[in-house]
């Protein structure tokens, strides 16, 4: 997916949010925003925004010296979300589809995103599961259900610290021996690197990997030998959020993007509505 003029504005505020969680100087801030401008300003817009994130990320760590901006957010997201998975759990066990009921909690979690937001209240989380569990899930739902019981081999590629807890509920209703899941390779946004995946306990439960990329997204040619292998071999690939599917080929139909529609390019693109929760397969109808 290519970046749209209306990207820009988002990637500005990505910069001097990201500048803030480092330093409350204002003269950094900005300076911070005069060198991503001037990034942005020569920057190919038939790539896509996360490639666009990651320059923006460069210069943060340049002018600030810190790579990891988002280190304690995350850690904070990572924390609460684990003071939530037993009630989570309760309300997967009472309902009466709880792989469905998992997914959508899966998806309302995708909520935590500082590259979609500036700022993640936990009533924000809250109404979000409560939406979750109270209207349709847009796209192929009936469909990824089916793949989750028949598929032999099952990559899950990740999103956002915090989230992935939700993402266990997900796997816990799954053979885990089938599945590889897949974190960033290094800091981006407040996306999921290994270290978030060993403070939520995911590493103790299914094999995890890191993808090789440092991009809030996946594209294949900046990953590892290790991750391109499980994602040859895999017969169903669980994306989850918008990056990835800012970034994943659209064309593979093993491919299940799973996300809530926080951009209005992004539902555009996908042919859905702002705030949507959204499954939607490779190659589908829509």
């Amino acid at each position: 997916m290519k970046t749209y003029n209306d990207c820009i504005p988002c990637l500005v505020r990505q910069a001097l949010g990201a500048a803030r969680f480092v330093t409350a100087d204002e003269k950094i801030h900005q300076t911070v925003l005069k060198k991503s401008l001037a990034a942005m300003a020569v920057m190919d817009m038939n790539q896509s925004p996360p490639m666009m994130a990651r320059c923006i990320q460069t210069v943060i760590a340049e002018v600030t010296g810190n790579k990891d901006p988002y280190k304690e957010i995350k850690k904070q997201c990572n924390a609460f979300c684990l003071d939530q998975l037993d009630g989570l759990r309760a309300m997967v066990e009472r309902s009466e589809a709880p792989l469905e009921t998992a997914i959508r909690l899966s998806i309302a979690g995708n909520i935590i995103d500082f590259g979609a937001f500036s700022a993640i209240d936990t009533e924000t989380i809250f109404d979000t599961i409560d939406y979750a569990m109270a209207n349709k899930v847009t796209g192929d739902m009936d469909n990824l259900l089916d793949r989750l019981v028949s598929a032999n081999a099952i990559l899950w590629i990740a999103d956002n610290a915090g989230e992935i807890v939700f993402d266990r509920l997900v796997l816990e209703k799954m053979d885990m021996g089938r599945v590889v899941f897949v974190v960033r390779g290094g800091p981006a946004l407040n996306d999921a690197t290994l270290e978030d995946a060993v403070e939520t306990g995911i590493t103790d439960i299914v094999t995890t990997i890191g993808s090789g990329g440092v991009i809030p997204g996946t594209v294949l040619d900046m990953c590892s030998p290790v991750f391109l292998q499980a994602f040859d071999r895999a017969d169903l690939i669980i994306a989850k959020g918008q990056g990835n599917y800012e970034t994943l080929p659209h064309d593979d139909d093993r491919i299940f993007f799973l996300f809530k529609a926080k951009c209005p390019v992004v539902a555009e693109s996908a042919g859905v509505n702002l705030n949507d929760m959204v499954v939607r397969k490779g190659l589908s109808d829509r």
